[in-house]
């Protein structure tokens, strides 16, 4: 595994990187992380608008945004290496270079194939930017630890927030194609802002095995497909075929893995307590991220009878959360430390989203309209904070964990919550339709759940994965 060189040599201290950053620079990198999070979401408004231009059907139109969190998904890992390899700073702008132009091209498609294929590569040049502004704020800022990731949390929170809104109003005044007209320009002003005004950070050789690092992006992709797959209650045979594919390359990478571990990863680093943890907490908040915001909309459209503006209106409300409760989970964590403000988060994601269920299933339905619309607001406000502090202790405890330290390992942390992501998507398809939300929000119950029982289960840890000390540790013991 790769390990980090001393204190006076860490190539992603401010120290090194030559002078300290100002607040800008802050802001430059968290709004590059809420564009890449703008840029998953912001067509969702005009999509049927989008299917008419094209003449495709539901299914196929769905594609243009799959591909952009399909291809985050899979370019992850290589993202990380790259990160280390090259430094974050460049990696981002790369991205954000990359990402400008895809979308700026995006206006001028001809096809949906074309705009499909824009968006994988929209969703290639996101990946860049988990890892490497993960690395880069406890890097350039030491002095903010946690709150600095609970910062960049929120602005995964704030894209998710604003981007569905942005996305239907500019395509109400100015089409489709507006949208991403829009988006390529906001990408290039912050690929200007990086540049300016964040210290580069250098980078440093690090092993690398391109083979297994392939062998894993191909296993991650059929994954997602073969998830996908399922959702849409396409054949059974293709998709075992599919599963099958998955699985034999992930068996491969295993085991190439395990006779490179110099340039790869060792299987067996993959289970260190913190860094498991950190990992299945972030995927377990994007998985149930993604049911509530694919099913709940749905719901409220089926059974309250609401139009798009009132749904848009009721589902901000946990992206808004997410967005403005980092100083809740920064007093939480001082307060009660890591560790029981963890078993708190997910404590509440494990009740709340059932309880909600329940309540859609069994309550007064049309009837009560505004009723039924406080339930959902205050339960979607409470989750929203709860995703928040799973998002943002799981990014520090990973950064603290020294498996997180190996870039590859660091890219699959990242890679995790996008494949979560794309599944929570996959179940809302296949139990929706079933006609029972408690049963849909089944899927928060299991992962929230059994994220749960691995942190009760491990115990605190300490800043350095041992026994509880009372250090500033993301996962630590009562302080």
């Amino acid at each position: 595994m790769a390990r980090r060189t001393g204190p006076e040599e860490e190539p992603g201290s401010s120290r090194a990187a030559g002078r300290t950053p100002g607040q800008l620079a802050y802001i430059a990198l968290l709004g590059t992380t809420s564009a890449g999070t703008v840029g998953g979401t912001i067509i969702n408004a005009p999509l049927e608008w989008i299917k008419q231009e094209f003449g495709a059907s539901d299914s196929r139109v769905v594609l243009a945004v799959a591909a952009y969190t399909v291809a985050m998904a899979v370019f992850v890992p290589l993202a990380g290496w790259l990160c280390d390899r090259l430094g974050p700073i460049r990696v981002v702008a790369a991205g954000l270079a990359v990402l400008a132009a895809a979308q700026l091209a995006a206006v001028a498609s001809v096809n949906l194939e074309m705009l499909i294929a824009l968006r994988a590569v929209q969703g290639m040049a996101c990946a860049t930017f988990p890892p490497s502004v993960q690395r880069a704020l406890p890097a350039l800022w030491p002095h903010k630890g946690a709150t600095a990731l609970a910062a960049w949390a929120s602005a995964i929170g704030v894209g998710q927030a604003v981007g569905p809104p942005i996305g239907g109003v500019i395509a109400q005044f100015l089409g489709w194609r507006g949208v991403f007209g829009f988006a390529g320009l906001v990408s290039a002003v912050l690929l200007v802002a990086v540049l300016l005004l964040v210290p580069s950070i250098p980078g440093r050789k690090v092993p690398f095995h391109a083979p297994g690092v392939l062998i894993l992006m191909l296993s991650i992709g059929l994954f997602v497909i073969a998830a996908t797959m399922v959702g849409q209650r396409l054949p059974w045979g293709q998709d075992a075929l599919v599963a099958g594919a998955a699985l034999v390359s992930g068996v491969a990478f295993v085991v190439i893995a395990a006779r490179r571990s110099d340039r790869l990863v060792a299987p067996r680093a993959l289970l260190e307590r913190r860094y498991a943890r950190a990992t299945a907490m972030a995927a377990s908040t994007m998985f149930i991220m993604g049911i509530v915001l694919t099913s709940l909309p749905l719901w409220l459209a089926q059974s309250l009878g609401l139009g798009p503006g009132p749904v848009g209106v009721i589902v901000f409300a946990m992206a808004a959360a997410m967005a403005t409760s980092a100083r809740i989970t920064s007093a939480a964590r001082r307060a009660w430390g890591g560790w029981a403000t963890s078993i708190a988060a997910l404590g509440a994601l494990v009740a709340v989203p059932m309880l909600l269920g329940l309540w859609l299933d069994g309550g007064p339905g049309e009837s009560a309209v505004v009723l039924q619309s406080i339930v959902i607001v205050l339960a979607l406000l409470t989750m929203g904070v709860a995703i928040n502090a799973g998002q943002s202790l799981a990014a520090f405890s990973v950064s603290l964990s020294d498996t997180g330290r190996n870039s590859l390992a660091f890219g699959m942390h990242n890679t995790a919550r996008f494949v979560s992501m794309a599944l929570g998507f996959a179940w809302t398809a296949l139990m929706y339709p079933f006609g029972s939300m408690a049963l849909t929000f089944t899927g928060a119950l299991l992962a929230a759940g059994a994220t749960l029982l691995l942190v009760l289960r491990g115990g605190p840890l300490d800043a350095q994965g041992g026994q509880p000390d009372g250090s500033d540790g993301a996962m630590d013991g009562p302080r």
